[in-house]
């Protein structure tokens, strides 16, 4: 049952990722720098207010909860604001691979480090075959040549964000004993959309005000996309109290970026390099090792 709600999770942030990626082709409102803003504004308040109304609008965070889940907001604000100037700036497959390896090397140090946590020769293994995939799958297009050092600044922050992110998930679960989920959940999605619309709102409010007028077909790819990642979340959470969190983040990063590859070959008529078929293979092998 276990490995069945790994795979709903890692296919529902698939569906994050390729309905975002819809909606970004399609929103043209308020020009092209306001569709970062509006997507994210508009997830985490979407993930914050659903998950507070299915709790029936209780609201009892611990301390401890509390300040993990304002530290986390904070940290998908940084998330989101590197995301955007690092797409500007540079080599997006290099950007790539410093967040999926972010998402595991550092949730992975934290767990052995500070938690106790060890794995297994298959479990190590499987986690090196899988950044090694990362860097095959990302590998067409992967160039530092010409880039500024505000790039990689970006990207570090990236490599820092996503890590820092699955760590103050996983340690809220662990310190509450898997509960207190709904709290974090809003804590982290609604304060980082409020955040960051305050933050767009000072910078430029008409244009902030524009990109909120989105037609039916971008909005449509919108919603869909803030109920995948609400859905996905939620599961996440539940599935850190029974998996260890750099197996789960390893088959969810890994998972993702097949299937997000796979959906570009199969939607968008992308060709698949030798790399990437590579890649893809490596990175079925890597589950298969995590799941035994």
């Amino acid at each position: 049952m276990t490995a069945f709600l790994v795979a709903v999770m890692t296919l529902l942030f698939s569906f994050q990722s390729l309905f975002c990626k819809l909606f970004s082709q399609k929103h043209t409102s308020g020009g092209p720098a306001m569709t970062s803003a509006v997507f994210s504004i508009a997830y985490g308040a979407f993930a914050g207010i659903v998950t507070l109304a299915l709790a029936g609008f209780r609201f009892a965070p611990s301390p401890q909860t509390l300040l993990l889940g304002l530290l986390n907001a904070v940290v998908l604000l940084v998330y989101n604001t590197a995301m955007i100037q690092a797409s500007r700036a540079g080599s997006y497959s290099f950007q790539m691979i410093c967040v999926l390896f972010g998402g595991i090397v550092l949730p992975l140090l934290h767990q052995v480090l500070f938690l106790g946590g060890t794995l297994n020769w298959i479990q190590g293994t499987a986690i090196l075959m899988m950044l090694i995939a990362f860097v095959l799958l990302n590998l067409k297009g992967l160039t530092l040549k010409g880039h500024s050092g505000k790039f990689l600044l970006w990207c570090a922050a990236l490599f820092a964000a996503n890590g820092l992110f699955s760590i103050l998930m996983n340690l809220q679960q662990q310190r509450m004993n898997g509960t207190e989920r709904n709290e974090m959940i809003v804590l982290t999605y609604l304060v980082m959309s409020l955040l960051y619309a305050v933050w767009q709102g000072i910078r430029d409010p008409k244009a902030l005000a524009a990109g909120f007028r989105i037609s039916r077909e971008p909005l449509i790819c919108l919603l869909l996309c803030c109920v995948s990642a609400t859905a996905a979340a939620h599961l996440m959470l539940y599935l850190l109290t029974l998996v260890s969190a750099p197996v789960l983040y390893t088959i969810d990063n890994g998972g993702v970026l097949v299937l997000s590859v796979l959906y570009s070959c199969i939607l968008f008529r992308e060709k698949l390099s030798a790399a990437q078929i590579a890649g893809i293979l490596l990175s079925a092998a890597s589950i298969v090792m995590l799941s035994l």
